[in-house]
């Protein structure tokens, strides 16, 4: 139910297991009257308390986003998905960062995610551009992070003006969040221009589950053999969630003309979901592109990078020196 963070979910359960009784511990007469146990308790109830309302904040966007995934097959205003769409790239965004602090609370794994990057660049930041890609291709394939699809396009052959790559691992998406945006650059003319850099989590690949399935049997209309309005072999699958459905009564046999039916059909399921994942990765990459005046910018004279979120990487010489602890930092904010 809760995708690539089930385990994350079910060790946090077993981590608050005793909330209740700590809570009632607080109110023990005996308990108060000793100020030291009693502090030790508040201590953990505190500490239970913080992963109980993460973990409740967690189930709440995993739920929502359920929701809104239900309410997209039965919007067919373009408007009104492009809202959808916005809304489950943000909870996705939400996910992440909490599943990543709440693994880091209980020393737990954190999850492996997926994420689709990319990166826009000008003639004048291209060169940053580059570098800044170099460090995070380092980082995560250093944090045994798969990259996959990475592509390098030139504007008329010349500067690079776009990066994209896939990639896979712990923490993937959380770790490359903080970076995202529309960054200025200041260039070595006095002049300034942007460097856009965009992470959006990919979706896990659904599978069509049996229970979401009505089958139905009839006869046959064509050619078959003596079999033909004889036998019940044509096979009718609808797929219950979204209303699609698809006919086989091409074979003799009922099972083979199920079996094609169903194939057929999570074929088209999978369609249907890569073309509405691939509108909601463009829409959110297209809103992060448009985030102006993030926390983070470069300047070209000085080959320095700051982060107005992290005292130790203001002015900072750029390419980082240490960039593992410049993402680690930001993922604890």
């Amino acid at each position: 139910m809760f995708g690539v963070y089930g385990d994350i979910v079910d060790s946090i359960e077993k981590a608050i297991a005793e909330f209740d009784k700590t809570e009632e511990l607080l109110e023990y007469p005996e308990v108060q009257a000793d100020k030291a146990y009693y502090l030790s308790v508040l201590s953990k109830y505190n500490m239970l308390k913080a992963l109980k309302d993460k973990l409740a904040a967690l189930k709440n966007a995993l739920n929502e986003e359920e929701e809104l995934h239900s309410l997209l097959r039965e919007c067919g205003g373009e408007t009104d998905r492009r809202a959808i769409y916005d809304e489950i790239s943000s909870l996705k965004r939400v996910e992440s960062g909490l599943a990543s602090a709440l693994a880091d609370a209980v020393g737990c794994k954190h999850a492996d995610e997926r994420a689709y990057c990319r990166f826009k660049m000008r003639e004048g930041t291209s060169e940053i551009g580059v570098k800044l890609y170099a460090q995070i291709k380092e980082y995560l394939l250093a944090h045994g992070a798969i990259i996959k699809g990475e592509q390098i396009k030139r504007a008329n052959d010349d500067y690079i003006n776009s990066i994209s790559f896939y990639v896979e691992g712990e923490d993937a998406f959380a770790r490359l969040m903080p970076l995202t945006g529309a960054h200025k650059v200041y260039l070595a003319n006095g002049g300034s221009d942007e460097l856009c850099f965009a992470a959006t989590s990919i979706a896990e690949e659904e599978k069509v589950l049996p229970k979401d399935l009505k089958i139905d049997l009839f006869h046959s209309s064509g050619a078959g053999g003596q079999n033909v309005n004889k036998l019940e072999t044509a096979v009718r699958v609808t797929h219950i969630p979204t209303g699609l459905s698809v006919v086989c009564q091409d074979e003799r046999s009922q099972l083979k003309n199920k079996t094609r039916a169903i194939q057929t059909l999570e074929k088209r399921l999978a369609d249907r979901r890569f073309a509405a994942e691939k509108e909601r990765i463009e829409g959110d990459i297209s809103r992060q592109f448009g985030k102006k005046n993030t926390p983070i910018t470069f300047d070209i004279a000085t080959a320095t990078m700051t982060d107005k979120r992290l005292n130790a990487f203001v002015q900072s010489p750029f390419p980082l020196v240490d960039f593992t602890s410049y993402i680690n930092g930001l993922m604890t904010l």
